[in-house]
């Protein structure tokens, strides 16, 4: 019976303009044994049109499942009980990958017996015309070499990862459904299942910035379900019983993320008194779950540093209208 080295999971709802150049980057790799399975969510334009195009061409290798439009997790979840192939990987609809990607990812899982192997991706988006632009040519996660370094400077996209399938069944980690920022808390989960690394320093996934993806508008409800996912993974250290071990670090990760991505979505709020209950609401949970985090040894050098250290009651006010005053003079991907 036929097994894959690698099974590659597609969330799918509504991206036909960008589906085919996914598809097609993962029909065109150059690691033939390597399954892709398509959960369509429910889609309404003619993404299930395209789906089926690639399943019965090539019915071996594409799996396509539907579902009614439930939400990414949902999709990402059911496909992982699906997965016949000995790691995992997952790419979004709208973006693709290097023909060369998984071969390179799987060599390298292989070379150094790892249960993780990360790389890095290209910043791109389209003109009216059509054509493509590179906004950033490499992108990446401070590099990890050992598990505990997974914890700072991550890039927790999944596209960027190839997982062991044992250490995900092992680890017992999905994605948490109804809520945006699930990719957080899956690699969250995972790190202390994580002995073996790999890293390719290359940029080998392209990720196409677009103005209606799911984060877009940065609604003061979508940015709140920060603190479901961050709970969920706090929740699932001490169950489990890594809490101990890794307090410093989780403590880090979880505050850089609030003070440092989610103050800057907050910033982006239009109505100014969502952003001041947001900014209240994430004060309140720093003190509630990291009381003593000023001396937290990773907190040392750097202005980054020291704005965390320093947010508080009373310099948020002037730390917001630095951060929403930064992001009026950017233009905006998503």
């Amino acid at each position: 019976m036929w097994k894959p080295s690698v099974s590659v999971i597609v969330p799918v709802y509504n991206t036909e303009k960008y589906l085919r150049k996914c598809l097609d980057s993962l029909a065109d790799q150059t690691l033939k044994d390597i399954e892709i399975i398509i959960i369509d969510d429910g889609s309404t334009d003619s993404s299930p049109v395209i789906i089926k195009e690639y399943t019965e061409k090539d019915s071996k290798r594409f799996i396509s499942l539907a579902q009614e439009n439930s939400g990414q997790a949902v999709a990402r979840n059911k496909a992982l009980k699906m997965c016949t192939g000995e790691y995992i990987g997952f790419l979004d609809s709208d973006d693709f990958v290097r023909t060369d990607m998984f071969e390179r990812m799987y060599n390298a899982a292989v070379a150094e017996d790892a249960d993780y192997v990360a790389c890095g991706y290209t910043d791109i988006t389209y003109d009216e015309a059509g054509n493509e632009i590179e906004l950033e040519h490499y992108v990446h996660s401070k590099l990890a070499y050992k598990t505990k370094d997974m914890f700072f400077g991550a890039l927790a996209s999944p596209f960027l990862h190839l997982y062991k399938k044992e250490v995900l069944i092992e680890s017992g980690a999905d994605f948490p459904e109804g809520v945006v920022y699930e990719d957080t808390a899956f690699y969250l989960n995972i790190i202390p299942y994580i002995k073996k690394l790999a890293v390719i320093d290359e940029p080998l996934a392209y990720r196409v910035r677009r103005s209606n993806s799911t984060m877009s508008t940065f609604k003061a409800a979508k940015v709140r379900q920060i603190f479901k996912v961050l709970d969920y993974s706090l929740d699932y250290y001490k169950k489990k019983g890594f809490y101990e071990e890794y307090q410093k670090e989780m403590e880090y990760f979880c505050v850089r993320v609030l003070l440092c991505s989610s103050m800057q979505r907050i910033c982006k709020v239009e109505d100014s008194k969502e952003r001041k209950a947001l900014q209240n609401e994430t004060l309140d949970y720093l003190y509630r779950n990291f009381p003593n985090r000023k001396s937290n040894k990773y907190f040392k050098g750097g202005f980054q540093h020291l704005y965390m250290k320093t947010f508080n009651k009373l310099t948020a006010p002037f730390y917001a209208w630095l951060l929403r005053k930064k992001a009026r003079r950017e233009r905006e991907y998503i």
